[in-house]
């Protein structure tokens, strides 16, 4: 019973892990339109491209003018993603950079986007003088509270994540999201994120809500920086040496150094801190999670990672019914005060693999009007995607 269960979970997963990765559909293009960080709004290279060529028309109207080289240099940045570390895109961009430095050297602008761009992010100088700028303006925040967090400065890092919080500059619908992504997890967990989206949120909700603060959040790109793996894992009491792990994971990297480094951390706490709940967001790329999806269980936003069989529908259950927030999947009027809304309904299309397991459940036991007003909402979550593939899978069952 247990593998099925998680078989057709992986079914659902698969299909939303695709649709999710596609691009958003174009929009008309008329005029130059503020192009947002990728991981709030995607939109095709085709977009991207001829924001770039719009953009550029107006650098060359007035160059001067710092938001158009922001949105210049990242339409840039977001054209052909896929390709971001090639070393014919990182060219483009430092050609960019060097024109923006001539044109507005001292401005906000260039000196966020050098510190995101000179390699080395140890030193903070280039974020602190944009922020003593314009320290009203919330793109620097994110890069102050990691650097805070990485090198254990607790204080600034409150600091920071109380002014990202107050910026509202992450939508209320990723927070309900992040918040039912901790939910998920049992008391003194160590959860495993994959990057803004089920990070920044997570750790807003911790520090300035007091929301979960029980739980251990390791992102996967910061725990292979040594100052974070050794800070965060000390606070738990968790006694494992980095240079240990980082050389054990050497050894087998062949793909993303961070992923396998997080994956000997997983086998480390699991056999020294058996007692250590361990769970995987599911937002985690499956590189970073190929290697235990026999002993991953869905319980919600989250994969428990357990050797031992546990009844992970009663968790789903309890999380789905008990703990988590749903009323905004039905009906958000903030939705509109905000960008990303294709990407919150890519992302809520999480939901649909614990709702189906849900209402399978319901169904085999004989509750068939639970089973029909769970599958209700899944279908409802798939038709606001335009998920098609899933909209299918889940109206073949019952």
């Amino acid at each position: 019973m247990w593998d099925v269960r998680k078989t057709r979970y992986l079914i659902y997963l698969q299909i939303i892990v695709m649709v999710c990765l596609l691009p958003a559909t174009a929009a008309v293009i008329g005029k130059p339109e503020k192009v947002y960080r990728i991981v709030y709004e995607i939109q095709t290279d085709e977009w991207y491209q001829q924001q770039a060529a719009l953009w550029k028309k107006e650098i060359d109207k007035n160059p001067e003018n710092p938001q158009a080289w922001m949105n210049y240099y990242n339409a840039n940045r977001y054209a052909s993603f896929n390709n971001i570390g090639s070393k014919e895109k990182q060219e483009k961009l430092n050609r960019i950079m060097e024109e923006m430095g001539k044109a507005i050297p001292e401005s906000y602008e260039y000196l966020v986007l050098k510190y995101k761009t000179a390699g080395d992010l140890k030193d903070i100088s280039l974020l602190e003088k944009a922020y003593a700028l314009v320290p009203e303006r919330p793109d620097t925040y994110y890069d102050l509270l990691t650097w805070y967090a990485v090198n254990g400065k607790q204080a600034k890092f409150e600091e920071f994540c109380e002014k990202l919080y107050h910026s509202k500059d992450i939508a209320p619908w990723l927070m309900n999201y992040n918040y039912n992504m901790l939910m998920s997890v049992e008391p003194n967990a160590i959860l495993i994120t994959n990057g803004d989206n089920d990070t920044y949120p997570a750790w807003l909700l911790q520090q300035v809500k007091n929301i979960r603060t029980d739980v251990t959040i390791l992102n996967i790109s910061l725990a292979s920086v040594k100052a974070f793996f050794d800070n965060t894992l000390k606070s738990r009491g968790i006694n494992i040496t980095y240079e240990d792990l980082t050389s054990r994971a050497a050894k087998k990297t062949f793909t993303y150094f961070p992923a396998v480094l997080m994956q000997e951390l997983v086998l480390e706490i699991t056999d020294k801190y058996p007692q250590v709940p361990v769970y995987f967001a599911v937002t985690v790329y499956s590189n970073s999670t190929e290697p235990f999806k026999a002993d991953l269980y869905p319980v919600g936003l989250a994969f428990r990672y357990t050797r031992k069989r546990v009844d992970n529908i009663a968790m789903i259950k309890k999380n789905l019914e008990n703990n988590f927030i749903l009323d905004y999947l039905r009906f958000d009027y903030l939705d509109d005060q905000f960008p990303g809304k294709n990407l919150s309904a890519k992302m809520n299309l999480n939901y649909i693999s614990p709702i189906m397991l849900l209402a399978e459940h319901y169904f085999m036991s004989g509750e068939k009007e639970k089973a029909m007003e769970w599958k209700k909402i899944a279908v409802q979550l798939a038709e606001k995607a335009g998920n098609k593939e899933a909209l299918d899978e889940i109206n073949k069952k019952f």
